[in-house]
């Protein structure tokens, strides 16, 4: 027994840091799982495409030379941060290409770093480094505009206002009278295209001149080593013309393949769940499940509402839509980002209904999404800046603290930071660690075929997973009190048993008898 026991233990503390103490370790573990039922071996973790990411807002992230400006050589100083204390898998780094803007949605050149950033030795540096510790790199894929500054921009007015051509003309949308999503150029005749900002001219992404600077962007970063790309905007593509859209995407899919076969790409498509699941028959292997997401989102009301029966529902008819679209699709989950409010905000600074709000989308099929300083709880609504502002590693060590961007006033010293939450086997921070590590070995979570099971209570979440022939079944009881359920009344198999389980609030844990399980208010269990 104490062997087996031993064998558990070291199963679960695989990864952790050499610093934290055996103590907290062992406090971690009781918390996160049941030594006595651990079971055979998990099967062993898989290392394919199917990933946990991490979103990286770059500059208000970790500074690495003291400017207040989060850089590249940070984020490489706070890998083991990423893969280790956290357990993600792979990281999405927001825009890093020169540019006029705090946000960098702008650029000038997309084929250099922006120096507030560091250099493309300090790039070269952090692939490296992440890759050795199998982490996947995406970029941000900015094509729908370019900055107005953009030497193709200022090239193609030069001419326009010298009553000339040239080929960087047919780069953009122009026009010599108004038109609707047009703008004027100063005090001249001349309007263009610019469906967020006059700074961000929209490209004419019809033009081959285009297409040909498009393929070669994409190859150039590709060639240097990132794992893929999230595509911004693609709904505004061709804002009217969601087929032209679909099909452009589709040509992206195949220009990233032809360099890189296993190029991950990742949609932003914030539209109703009909287009967003269209999209998906352009071979784009994910798109960002907004339907599911924020504060109105499918996966917020049924925690509101206590409704696993109907989040279950939701997910299964969801998966089953985006596979009839693309047989090969991988849902990206998420409930955060640097567009949208911070979840802590409408959890009500709840820590238990972070966690449960973490563990409901982590364990989703697919690849989901995670924003930096959603796992320590930190805030932010209302405008852009504040939805990105410093990542708040200390309380008393400014070392890699960033300053706030340009607008940004949210007061986050309410936030209790990484170094503390790390001490914490009970912290947002500590559960996100152990629910990521649960995913990882748990290979039929993100891989599986998603059914969803009706328990007795609408308050049990409950779905199966299948993959490769092994099936785990998992209940999660939303409410804050206690329910029990039959395994056979659900149609789970008598043999069926506890092989992990997760612990939101208290420390009651859950059993099984007779096939008879108990769930705790808040807990989560996963049987095979």
């Amino acid at each position: 027994m104490v062997k087996r026991v031993v064998k558990c233990l070291r199963l679960r503390l695989a990864r952790r840091r050499a610093q934290v103490s055996v103590a907290v370790a062992l406090t971690a573990v009781m918390v996160a799982g049941p030594l006595a039922a651990c079971g055979p071996a998990a099967p062993p973790v898989v290392s394919d495409r199917y990933r946990s990411y991490y979103e990286i807002f770059v500059g208000s992230f970790a500074d690495s030379n003291g400017d207040g400006v989060g850089d590249l050589a940070g984020v490489t100083q706070k890998l083991s941060y990423v893969r280790d204390d956290l357990g993600a898998d792979g990281i999405w780094l927001t825009p890093i290409n020169p540019s006029p803007s705090y946000h960098k949605y702008d650029t000038t050149d997309f084929e250099a770093i922006d120096p507030q950033f560091g250099t493309m030795q300090d790039f070269d540096t952090l692939v490296a480094k992440a890759h050795r510790a199998d982490v996947r790199v995406l970029m941000d894929l900015v094509v729908q505009h370019t900055s107005s500054r953009h030497p193709w921009f200022t090239q193609a007015i030069q001419a326009l206002q010298a009553g000339t051509t040239n080929k960087y003309v047919d780069y953009y949308r122009f026009s010599s009278t108004p038109k609707a999503g047009y703008v004027r150029y100063g005090a001249s005749d001349i309007y263009y295209s610019a469906v967020f900002s006059p700074d961000m001219p929209d490209l004419n992404l019809d033009d081959p001149g285009v297409r040909g600077e498009i393929a070669g962007i994409v190859g150039f970063w590709l060639r240097k080593g990132v794992d893929g790309f999230r595509l911004d905007a693609t709904t505004s593509y061709y804002p009217y013309d969601a087929a032209a859209s679909v099909a452009f995407q589709r040509w992206l899919k195949a220009t990233s393949t032809a360099v890189r076969p296993d190029a991950y790409l990742v949609g932003e498509a914030w539209t109703d769940s009909t287009t967003l699941a269209s999209y998906y028959a352009s071979g784009v292997d994910s798109y960002f499940n907004y339907p599911f997401a924020t504060v109105s989102g499918t996966l917020n009301a049924a925690l509101s509402a206590k409704d696993g029966t109907a989040l279950s529902q939701a997910t299964q008819r969801w998966n089953a839509t985006i596979h009839a679209a693309n047989p090969a699709a991988m849902d990206a989950p998420f409930i955060s980002n640097h567009d949208n409010p911070r979840p802590a905000g409408y959890l009500m600074r709840s820590p238990r209904l972070e966690k449960l709000a973490a563990v409901t989308y982590l364990l989703m099929p697919g690849s989901p999404f995670l924003y930096y300083g959603e796992e320590i709880g930190m805030l932010g609504s209302g405008s852009d800046p504040n939805k990105r502002m410093p990542m708040v590693w200390s309380a008393t060590d400014r070392t890699g603290m960033t300053k706030p961007p340009p607008g940004g006033t949210y007061d986050e010293s309410a936030v209790v930071p990484v170094d503390q939450q790390l001490k914490d086997p009970g912290s947002v921070l500590r559960f996100y660690h152990d629910v990521l590590a649960l995913r990882r070995r748990t290979p039929e979570l993100a891989r599986g075929t998603y059914a969803s099971i009706t328990a007795s209570d609408r308050a049990v979440l409950a779905f199966s997973d299948t993959y490769q022939g092994a099936t785990v079944y998992v209940l999660e009881n939303l409410d804050t009190t206690a329910h029990t359920e039959q395994l056979g009344a659900m149609g789970l198999p008598p043999s069926a048993r506890i092989r992990d389980y997760l612990l939101t609030d208290g420390t009651a844990t859950p059993t099984l008898s007779g096939g008879r399980l108990m769930l705790p208010a808040g807990a989560v269990v996963v049987l095979r």
